[in-house]
Parts: structure tokens; sequence; C-alpha cells
């Protein structure tokens, strides 16, 4: 009985190209072929990590120094979706913030300090969350969720429509 694996371990690598044939005409167009789809391809996925979403919140001055979860904790108000309750990207508590000191941050109980006649106000500034982008388009501008879907959806419909 003949050993196609021997045979194939034993083989040089002359030996090999006699055997499947050197590169011809059809080997070539079929490597260019899917080398522009893949380069075409790749350029499609590039969408996912320039417009990756970064979580992001108001940006407070008196709260930079502590930690981002105890930051959103005492200026963020939350919102329900779904059934999960996350934290506002565009809005926080307009508090005089300078008036607590920085163990009263630590130990803020939201239900005693935050009452629902507390005001929210836009966000000026925010900070992000830069644990797994740096920089992306949601770092730049504060986008509703909305927003950044339908520009993820623009893009792949103007891409698929280019071919």
């Amino acid at each position: 009985m003949f050993c196609y694996i021997c045979w194939f371990v034993e083989m040089e690598r002359d030996d090999l190209s006699a055997y499947i044939g050197d590169m011809g005409p059809y080997q070539w167009r079929v490597f260019i072929t899917v080398f522009i789809f893949a380069i075409y391809c790749a350029d499609a996925i590039h969408i996912i990590f320039i417009a990756g979403k970064m979580p992001h919140w108001c940006h407070v001055p008196e709260l930079s120094d502590l930690p981002y979860d105890i930051q959103k904790n005492v200026a963020i108000p939350t919102e329900s979706s779904d059934g999960s309750t996350e934290y506002s990207s565009c809005e926080m508590f307009s508090l005089n913030y300078s008036i607590y000191n920085r163990s009263e941050f630590y130990s803020w109980n939201r239900s005693l300090m935050i009452t629902n006649e507390t005001s929210v106000v836009s966000c000026s500034e925010w900070t992000y969350d830069q644990s797994q982008f740096t920089s992306t388009v949601v770092s730049k501008v504060c986008f509703d969720a909305w927003i950044h879907e339908s520009n993820e959806n623009s893009f792949q419909c103007l891409h698929s429509y280019s071919l």
C-alpha cells in the first residue's frame, strides 16, 4: 500500500512545485482577484475602529480627580432602557460640587443627595472611557444612539452600493 502522507513529507520544494504545477496565468488571475477583494473588504471593516462606541459621560471639573465609577454615581443621571439601567451620556445633575468634600463623594448616597427636583443640564465637555479605544468619532462629538447607528448603516449601504 502506498503511503501518501509519507510521500508528501519526503517531498522537496521542487518536487511539490512539479506536482502542483507552476504559477500560470490562471493562478495569477485568482491571486489578483482575491487580493483586490481582500483589500476592498478590509476597507469596509475600518468603520468598526473609527466609529467604535466609547462609553462617555459629562465632565465635571470638581470630580476629575475621582475614579470613574464615583464620578458617574455622583454627577450623572441614570436612564432605563430595555430593562437595563445605564448612565446618561449627555446630561448631568446641576449641583454645586465645590461645597462637598472629597470623602462625601466616596460615601455618596444618590437617594438622599439627589431628589426629583434636582435639575439636569446638558454637557459642554465629556469624559471618555479609554480602556478599549483612545479616540473615535464618538470622542469628538456626543452622539445620540440613533445617530451613531445610522452613521454605521449609511456607510455600509453606500459601501455595498459602490460594488
